[in-house]
């Protein structure tokens, strides 16, 4: 199963407005709104707060990957955004924090 991503401005204002659910850890914070479409998918991580692309690249794979993993049969629409600059950039640890966010919110949607 795939995923929808949220294209425009319109669909992540909706999402910011309108959100059912949210979760926050040390780096990330996810917004969910229920919808009666499919799973769609929102990221951002601003140059700002992950300097290098392969930073910002490695975590869109991987928010993506475990996403599908946990949301792929629920209809909602999530956005993840980077909260503040990260400095540390341990692979294993962010992983961690994203699948635990995710499981988290799970959990708060069933």
């Amino acid at each position: 199963m795939s995923y929808k991503p949220l294209i425009g401005k319109d669909d992540f204002d909706e999402v910011f407005r309108n959100s059912t659910q949210n979760e926050s850890s040390k780096n990330f914070r996810a917004l969910i709104l229920i919808n009666n479409d499919s799973f769609k998918l929102g990221m951002i991580l601003p140059k700002k707060n992950i300097k290098l692309a392969v930073h910002r690249n490695y975590l869109k794979r991987i928010i993506r990957n475990l996403s599908i993993d946990v949301f792929a049969e629920s209809k909602v629409s999530l956005v993840v955004v980077s909260k503040k600059r990260i400095l540390d950039f341990k692979r294993d640890i962010l992983r961690r924090e994203i699948k635990t966010l995710f499981l988290n919110l799970t959990e708060r949607i069933e």
